[in-house]
């Protein structure tokens, strides 16, 4: 093993860690907030269902998530050169079960993951082909690859499920506290100490936080991980500007007037500036891996592969595509 390896393995070590205790993090403000709302049954409360969210999340299918994108798979001879890197960049990703490719009829250009062990999805805007080079597209598929690597997935549905429990939790202590207030006082009901209070209101606030900051680590992780499976942090970036470049557009097409910036702790990724500096800070290391080899001919949608609606936001599924 060499020392690039060993300090890859330490890299992902710590990084599971700093996950782990940020979920466990989570679950104690759940059982926190529990305690203080019914006492011991409170904590149990809180154990048993983050027990079952957590099983139902494990055996989720992806299917659901899919069929909200209007997502389907790639057949044989579509794009066979998009196939060909995606190959290449799962064999060198080292991953236990390869991905299907799927395609998602949007003009916005994104990709995500979903699924987990052998029914893992990565999935892809008709708008990042249409707009990316061979590179670029690499880049990004890496990306989602190294997402699923490291069981991403999993992990943030596990922070979601904690802090949806905890809003919920709060918010019926909150409403709790409201109905007996009139008891209190009366002088007929017992006063709740100021501590439980303050627990109620402010615990599902830093479970949301907490779980933003684990959503900024995970996209931290994976760039360095995408950079490791292409061997070109610059593909990715460059990747990346285009992403951001395409959704400020969107975003200005919809809010004009839109210029004030968003809190860095109230992001679920990092600011693009800050991901493509630390990206191409890893551009031409020794330590980084030989860049996968692409194939020549230039991915881009089949002409039978046609999408005129722009973007616009799905008020069922809260989804904008």
């Amino acid at each position: 093993m060499d020392v690039t390896q060993i300090e890859n393995k330490e890299h992902d070590r710590s990084n599971k860690w700093q996950s782990g205790i940020m979920v466990f993090a989570m679950f104690s403000l759940l059982a926190l907030t529990g305690f203080v709302i019914w006492g011991g049954m409170g904590v149990v409360m809180a154990i048993g269902l983050s027990l079952f969210l957590i099983f139902t999340v494990s055996r989720a299918s992806p299917k659901m998530v899919l069929k909200m994108y209007k997502a389907r798979p790639f057949g044989p001879r579509d794009l066979p050169a998009l196939q060909d890197i995606f190959d290449r960049l799962v064999e060198r990703a080292d991953l236990e079960h390869a991905p299907t490719l799927y395609y998602v009829p949007s003009k916005m250009m994104n990709a995500f993951a979903t699924g987990r062990g052998e029914q893992t999805v990565v999935a892809v805007t008709h708008g990042l082909l249409e707009h990316m080079n061979n590179r670029e597209i690499g880049g990004v598929l890496a990306h989602e690859l190294s997402h699923i690597k490291h069981n991403d997935v999993w992990v943030m549905g596990l922070a979601d499920v904690f802090s949806r429990l905890t809003n919920t939790m709060g918010q019926i202590g909150q409403i709790m506290l409201l109905l007996s207030l009139g008891s209190i006082i009366m002088g007929k009901g017992t006063p709740i100490p100021p501590l439980g209070i303050a627990i109620l209101l402010l615990t599902p606030t830093i479970s949301t936080l907490i779980q933003l900051a684990l959503s900024r680590s995970r996209e931290y992780e994976a760039d360095y991980g995408a950079a490791q499976i292409t061997g070109d942090p610059a593909g990715l970036a460059s990747a990346l500007r285009k992403i951001e470049k395409a959704h400020k557009g969107w975003l200005q097409a919809i809010m004009p007037g839109r210029k004030v910036p968003e809190p860095a702790m109230l992001r679920t990724h990092p600011a693009t500036e800050e991901r493509i500096e630390r990206l191409m800070a890893m551009d031409g290391r020794q330590d980084m891996p030989t860049p996968v080899r692409l194939p020549e001919p230039v991915v881009n949608p089949p002409r039978e592969y046609v999408v005129r609606r722009r973007p616009r936001w799905h008020i069922m599924s809260g989804l904008w595509y």
